[in-house]
Formats: structure tokens, sequence, C-alpha cells
């Protein structure tokens, strides 16, 4: 699928999955003229309805640049890379929303290789350009029906959910017809590939009945509680899931497993992000924008 194609299913992908959220706006500028915008705004609206996470100990924080600018067109994209935030600058976005950390460290500083190694060049784009990087991630990851686990859960069509698991809005198993474990593999491999990954990587009887699917949020996989709770095949990301640890554990407690990769798993629940928020502030342009080196797969012979 060329890229243009693939972005013009994106754009669909963003209608079917979060186009049913679309239905208020809650913020207290609605009813001002050509209300302004800042990333301050933003990032207070996705922390004010998030009871979940800890105001003082969050990554959701900026990145880069002056959140108190007025931002009049947005981005909205998986990771920050080099590449994604080039894009945003090219399309005159102010500002970029992602959800994985701009400086490839899980905290809310990042400053590990913020000026170091490939770190120099992002931090010398971003200063220059003055775009803002906020992230939105323990916000999102939770947001209950179209957040990161039931939006990938929505784009699977995984939709008769049937127990959650007992930690908030992580883990979930569902109910399909049952259907071979091979065939099942094959749709999903199907369904991800306008994401930008060709395939999927799976353990298991290909011949194996499979009707109760599981997954979770990103790195957060279906583990054994879901097996307990009646799972038969766990779709979790390689991030999240080394092989001896947790893949071949898992197969030995009785389930398939079937892997993806970590944003294709996240990229359907940012999609539906970037529409939540044209909603909520609708002076803003919001655009997504998918530009982080994706995987491909060689397949070998004899």
């Amino acid at each position: 699928m060329s890229h243009i194609l693939r972005r013009e299913f994106l754009a669909g992908v963003g209608m079917a999955v979060g186009g049913m959220i679309i239905a208020s706006n809650t913020m207290s500028g609605q009813n001002r003229p050509n209300p302004q915008y800042t990333t301050t705004d933003i990032r207070e609206y996705l922390l004010s309805h998030s009871p979940w996470v800890d105001r003082n100990n969050t990554v959701d924080t900026v990145k880069s640049g002056d959140p108190s600018r007025p931002v009049r067109k947005a981005g909205v994209s998986w990771f920050s890379s080099l590449y994604d935030i080039q894009a945003a600058i090219r399309a005159g976005c102010d500002l970029l929303i992602v959800h994985e950390p701009t400086f490839w460290e899980h905290a809310a500083g990042e400053t590990s290789w913020r000026n170091r190694g490939p770190g120099n060049a992002k931090s010398k784009v971003l200063a220059d350009s003055g775009l803002v990087v906020l992230r939105a991630h323990d916000t999102w990851d939770n947001w209950p029906e179209i957040g990161i686990r039931d939006s990938w859960a929505k784009f699977l069509g995984l939709t008769c959910r049937l127990r959650e698991g007992t930690a908030l809005r992580w883990t979930a198993v569902y109910e399909i017809p049952e259907i071979p474990l091979c065939d099942f593999a094959q749709t999903l491999a199907n369904r991800i590939y306008p994401l930008g990954e060709n395939s999927v990587q799976v353990i298991g009887d290909p011949k194996r009945k499979v009707c109760h699917p599981a997954l979770g949020v990103g790195c957060v996989v279906p583990d054994q509680e879901m097996i307990d709770f009646g799972a038969d095949v766990l779709i979790m990301c390689y991030d999240g899931a080394s092989y001896w640890s947790c893949r071949e554990r898992l197969v030995e407690s009785g389930a398939a497993i079937i892997t993806v990769e970590h944003g294709t798993s996240e990229i359907p629940g940012m999609i539906a992000l970037r529409d939540h928020l044209a909603g909520q502030f609708p002076s803003v342009e919001f655009v997504w924008i998918a530009e982080h080196p994706h995987t491909w797969t060689v397949q070998g012979s004899a």
C-alpha cells in the first residue's frame, strides 16, 4: 500500500475509531467568539478528566517549547521521532501531541539523551522551530471507551467485552465466534497492514480453535489473569512481551500468542485522541502524523 493510500486509510480509521466521541464541547471557553487555546489548556483538559493520574508524578508534561503560546494547528502522533517533528513543522503545527517519549526515556524530564547522540539534532530542530511537544500518556492510556485499550479493541473488531482485568482499564478479554488460530491471526494481520506493519508473529497450533482473545495497553500486556478469566489467545506487543519470561510462559499456561509492534497497538487510540480533541477545541485544527520508522519483515526460504 502506498504512503498516500495509507494516510487516506488512516483518515478513515480516525472517523471509524473516534467519530462517535465528538459529542460535546465542555471547555470553559467554548462560548467565546474565536477562542484561542494553548498547550496548557489542552494539558489541563486531559488531566482534569483523568482522576487516576497523579499530577505530581506524571510523564504527561511539556517536553519542549512554550506551552502558553496560542495553538492554531496541532499534530497528533504516536511517537515524536525526528521525522514526525519535521513533518509537524512542515505542516505548520504549533503543537505536537505524542504518546511516547521524545528523548527515548520514560521519565518526566527525559534528560538522559536530550543533549547527546541523536538528541542533539532533535533538540536543535525543536529549539529552532519553537514547536511545542506535549506528551499524553498516563491520561490517554486509561481513558474510558476511546483510550488506548478500547480503541485498539474496536479497531480489531473486538466489540463483545466479557471481562476487564482487576487493574484500571489495562487488560480485557473478549468473545468472538470460534475460529482457527491461523485465520484469526490472518484477520489481525490484514487489519494492521494499513498501520504500517506487514505481519504478525504467532505462537500456537495454527489449527487450534480460539474464541476468547485478550489484549492490553501497550507494554501492559495480557498475562496470567486473562488466562484465568478464560482467554485462549493473547494479543500483545513485543516491547512488553519478551520471549522466555512472558510469551513462552503464557504458552505453557495454555494460551496462544499473537504479537505486534508497540506502535501498531496504540495508533488507533491516538487517532481517537485526535478526533476527541478536535471536538473539545473547535478552533484548533488537529492533524494525524505518522512518520516514525516502521518495521518490515523478510521471510527466509530453503
